[in-house]
């Protein structure tokens, strides 16, 4: 989205405005590459998704779309698209434009396709166009794919399978409920103005505006004092969180963002091998590192618990089928190697780290040295295997588990990179990729991800919490797991900007 000029909306007496608060500046504006929480927060408020992730539950439900119907087994899909959608210019959004997205919701952050199942290198497993509904002759978008998409609607919660036109100076224009007017990071602060739009009723703001608090604690005195009216936190250290949990009116809500432990292929180290790491998911206990975190972050020892309730599977806490346990402990012959343990430097992810680093040193005999980055550093270290131990936040690129399962194909780009090639994992992987909906999709997905903890190089350990805070008569949003907020259905009046 190229930045759209320097004029300060002004308040003008009947205007309301909503301010909301950012822990940092947004990585990108980019809707096709989601890399970052407040990216997403900011993105939702521009674009009108085709689905949207349920607050309280887990799926989702339509969107910019009205209906989703599967057929032949979840490979054909129509798309009826919702009335009332428009670009900024007025004109409506065509089927044709809603079925574009669609394309883009196999795009590299969100669920790329290995390159076995995508041959011609399209990175879209679909063919799409435009046909009469056979109930009633309306124009709707027939998706098929030569695989199952059981997961198509969680994966079209996508910013980037939205509606969206690309204009020729890389600027872009979506069909959601505002348009940017300033953005300026100068000020950490990005304003956008309420359009036509389907999303758009009594009580949406005329004006949105995001404003970038690096210190929660001058984020907390502008909720006091009037000039912020939202406040969503993930990075708190324990005390924080503590406090911001108890304040009245505070909702706390775990998100599907996975905290892992990523291990450099190579290592020397029995953490490098797929028993170590067995052994370090087993006796890692993350129920007392979580109460030692003050559920900052909760135990997660499969993926798929970021979306069912804890508990109801048979088998171990690990989410592996019922057998054999693994063993907790290693007896380290001797004091091993140091380790270097890596991670983006903000709460609470030092205090996880430590923890991290101290379990490792008694159960494997690794004295481990903790390497905070600044989150661009870290990126960069991650996506160029500059570590050794990696403390890394993945979101959920969509709320299913293939999203953090399928990069581990081996002809996954992802994979390709960790030098990461395991059959029993192809296998799996191809058994839950080629599995029709239904129960038979469901096991397929759970026994691949019972392989996959048991061969791939990371493990998982925490799922993110957070805390929204809420401003002086300000009700309290509906929170998804993704921590979007439905930004469109809260209003206040406008107070001036202190600058001017």
């Amino acid at each position: 989205m190229a930045e759209v000029g320097n004029q300060q909306a002004r308040a003008d007496g009947r205007d309301t405005t909503l301010v909301v608060d950012l822990d940092a500046w947004p990585l990108s504006l980019d809707p096709f590459h989601v890399v970052d929480f407040n990216q997403a927060l900011v993105l939702d408020a521009l674009v009108d998704p085709l689905t949207r992730d349920l607050a309280d539950a887990p799926g989702t439900a339509p969107s910019a779309l009205a209906a989703l119907t599967p057929l032949d087994g979840d490979r054909v899909w129509l798309l009826r698209p919702a009335p009332g959608q428009y670009w900024d210019d007025g004109s409506p959004v065509r089927p044709e434009e809603i079925a574009a997205g669609v394309h883009r919701a196999w795009g590299p952050t969100c669920l790329p396709l290995p390159a076995a199942y995508d041959p011609e290198g399209t990175g879209s497993p679909v063919t799409t166009r435009v046909v009469p509904d056979p109930a009633d002759g309306a124009p709707v978008v027939e998706l098929r794919s030569p695989l199952p998409l059981p997961y198509l609607p969680q994966l079209l919660a996508f910013p980037g399978a939205a509606p969206v036109r690309e204009a020729p100076d890389g600027g872009w224009t979506a069909s959601g409920p505002f348009r940017p007017v300033r953005v300026d990071r100068a000020r950490g602060r990005i304003e956008l103005r309420r359009k036509p739009s389907r999303r758009t009723g009594p009580g949406t703001p005329e004006r949105l505006a995001f404003q970038v608090h690096a210190d929660r604690a001058d984020a907390f005195a502008a909720l006091a004092d009037g000039r912020l009216d939202l406040s969503l936190n993930t990075g708190l250290t324990p005390d924080e969180f503590t406090a911001a949990a108890a304040r009245p009116g505070a909702t706390v809500r775990g998100l599907s963002m996975a905290c892992q432990l990523w291990v450099r292929p190579g290592l020397d180290s029995p953490l490098a091998g797929p028993a170590g790491r067995r052994a370090f998911s087993a006796g890692f206990d993350r129920h007392a590192a979580s109460t030692r975190l003050r559920q900052a972050a909760l135990p997660l020892p499969r993926y798929s618990d970021l979306w069912e309730p804890r508990g109801s599977e048979p088998g171990g806490d690990d989410g592996r089928p019922a057998g054999p346990p693994h063993p907790g402990h290693l007896p380290p012959p001797g004091r091993r190697a140091e380790l270097t343990l890596t991670y983006a430097d903000f709460p609470p992810n030092g205090d996880a780290a430590s923890l991290v680093a101290a379990d490792i040193g008694a159960r494997f005999g690794h004295p481990v040295r903790l390497r905070p980055l600044s989150y661009e550093r870290f990126a960069r270290a991650a996506a160029t295997l500059d570590y050794e131990l990696l403390y890394g936040i993945n979101p959920a690129p969509l709320a299913h588990v293939a999203g953090f399962l399928t990069g581990f194909h081996s002809t996954a780009g992802q994979a390709r990179a960790l030098g990461f090639a395991e059959p029993a994992v192809d296998a799996a992987l191809d058994r839950a990729l080629r599995a029709p909906g239904g129960p038979e999709a469901a096991w397929a997905w759970r026994e691949a991800e019972g392989v996959v903890l048991d061969h791939a190089p990371v493990v998982p350990l925490f799922q993110v919490n957070s805390v929204t805070l809420t401003g002086p008569g300000r009700p309290a949003p509906v929170v998804a797991a993704t921590g979007a907020a439905h930004l469109d259905d809260l209003t206040r009046t406008a107070v001036p900007d202190r600058d001017h």
